[in-house]
């Protein structure tokens, strides 16, 4: 039995790598800021407190736009003037389609539409700042339930010269975010306080599992790619998560550049609910994965509180 060229390109990467430094791509959903169809100003704040966060750590990033954000009466002129301020920056834009539908949920055609629906806005923004709209990420990491969907959203997303990027590294921000933002409406500050050094400690966790797990399948930590989220939490603590992945020795890299390990060659022909690209690749390998970092999350912070 011959092993393909790539696994062989894998092997070798695996013991340059052991030498090497640590490295992640960090990228972050749901821009400009999730969760925010009214406040302009709110869009703002966050969208800076981002943006000021990576420029100050000279830090690359991916952020990927949902466009429905952009469409609010009155205001999209000014939340189309968010997404070029991160152009100016030097940040890439990628399409997380228009209004986050699930693919696992929606009729494939609509769901090509949803694309290309959230691609009006960004694309010549893009185009007028001298670069390409490259990047695609499916809303909840869902890509069809049947091999025929999976296939059939690929060949659309290549024949529109879009690149599916997969993440690595999930420590699940967006729970976190969900019962910080509720603690501050409430005025809460002491628990929104005590939430947002617990979502900073999990930093750590998040990558423990993803650095374990690439060891076990592949032999070496590949190139990690972070999912987080424009939100309220991460606009207040991206530094200080940012300093605890420098603290596990990482260094920081481009989307591209991190895609260059010939482990993310790999074809791709998961279906599926979501999931990281390791746990899919673990599937694929017949290696199935744990890694449930939700179910990790404490208690007191996971689950909601019911109405009384």
């Amino acid at each position: 039995m011959h092993m393909p060229r790539t696994w062989l390109a894998v092997l070798v990467l695996a013991m340059l790598a052991a030498a090497q430094e640590r490295r992640v791509a960090i990228t972050i959903d749901d821009g400009p800021a999730v969760n925010e169809l009214k406040d302009l100003a709110n869009v703002q704040r966050i969208s800076n407190a981002l943006i000021n966060s990576l420029v100050s750590e000279k830090v690359p990033a991916t952020i990927f736009i949902n466009e429905r954000q952009l469409n609010v009466d009155g205001q999209r002129d000014g939340r189309a003037a968010v997404l070029a301020q991160w152009l100016d920056a030097g940040y890439d834009l990628g399409n997380h389609t228009y209004s986050h539908p699930s693919l696992n949920k929606v009729p494939l055609s609509e769901f090509e539409d949803n694309i290309i629906k959230g691609e009006v806005v960004m694309r010549p923004l893009i185009e007028g700042h001298g670069r390409k709209l490259i990047w695609f990420r499916f809303p909840f990491l869902d890509s069809g339930t049947t091999a025929e969907v999976h296939q059939k959203i690929l060949d659309f997303l290549a024949e529109h010269h879009y690149r599916v990027a997969p993440i690595t590294v999930d420590y699940k921000d967006y729970i976190f975010a969900g019962a910080y933002g509720r603690k501050l409406r409430a005025g809460d500050a002491e628990t929104a306080e005590k939430i947002k050094q617990a979502y900073l400690e999990y930093v750590d966790a998040g990558f423990e599992s993803a650095e374990r797990i690439s060891r076990e399948l592949l032999g070496y930590e590949l190139p990690q790619i972070l999912l987080i989220h424009c939100n309220e939490l991460n606009s207040v603590t991206l530094r200080d998560s940012i300093a605890r992945m420098r603290k596990r020795r990482y260094s920081f890299v481009t989307l591209e550049e991190a895609m260059k390990d010939p482990a993310y060659q790999r074809p791709d022909n998961f279906t599926g609910p979501g999931g990281s690209w390791l746990e899919h690749l673990g599937e694929a390998m017949g290696k199935p994965v744990e890694e449930d970092m939700e179910s990790r999350i404490p208690k007191w912070i996971r689950e909601r509180p019911r109405r009384q």
